[in-house]
């Protein structure tokens, strides 16, 4: 169903050797999940283009200003102090590494990503297509993936590869919108408002990723 051909109408902005990886990648593997029918393909491909800027961004942008970060997150996750202290400023860059410990680490981590490390907020922090995140996430697609493939990666490994290994992270996609999510049967009843807040939480991006989904209807019909 996705050729070089259909996926660079769709995705205009991948060319050459990465074009032809995705796709070949993503016909060879979304079948292994269910993932294989247009109806199904619609929905997970439209949502994975939108996450990943059409596969050109596969790390978290963690540059926030510090009144960004302040209004986002200011006081649930991360004290002001330290707002002013690693968020973006006239004066210094972001601290990427402190802010994503904070953001997802603490309590809020442990009880919502299983990160227990003082490090984990870092290692585990959004990567892949599907923007993976969490110890518990990654350590989850780690047993899954290491017995489908008979690999003995960590964690650890796992979160490294995410946003460096093609098929890796397509099989993560794949394993977060089939099993994780389990949206399957919403993709086959075409409940696309239902799939985007299950992978979201919310509706962050709905016209964009709906720009991708009438693409994929367009072109993938078989």
């Amino acid at each position: 169903m996705i050729t070089p051909d259909i996926l660079s109408k769709i995705a205009t902005l991948l060319k050459g050797e990465r074009l032809d990886k995705y796709a070949n990648g993503l016909d060879k593997i979304c079948p292994q999940y269910g993932i294989s029918t247009p109806d199904i393909v619609h929905e997970f491909l439209a949502n994975i283009l939108h996450e990943s800027n059409q596969f050109n961004v596969l790390e978290e942008n963690l540059n926030y200003k510090a009144d960004a970060l302040k209004q986002l997150f200011g006081r649930h996750r991360i004290s002001i102090e330290d707002c002013d202290k690693y968020g973006r400023t006239n004066q210094h860059a972001a601290n990427k590494v402190e802010i994503a410990n904070r953001l997802y680490g603490g309590k809020w981590g442990k009880d919502n990503l299983g990160n227990v490390n003082p490090m984990d907020g870092w290692v585990f922090r959004g990567k892949g297509i599907i923007q993976l995140t969490g110890r518990s996430n990654v350590t989850k697609f780690t047993n899954y993936y290491n017995q489908l493939t008979t690999n003995t990666y960590t964690p650890e490994q796992i979160a490294d590869l995410l946003a460096t290994d093609i098929e890796i992270g397509i099989h993560s996609a794949c394993w977060f919108f089939a099993i994780a999510k389990q949206l399957i049967d919403e993709a086959i009843d075409d409940k696309m408002n239902e799939v985007v807040k299950k992978i979201n939480g919310g509706y962050i991006g709905m016209p964009d990723r709906l720009k991708y989904y009438e693409l994929c209807k367009k072109y993938i019909i078989k």
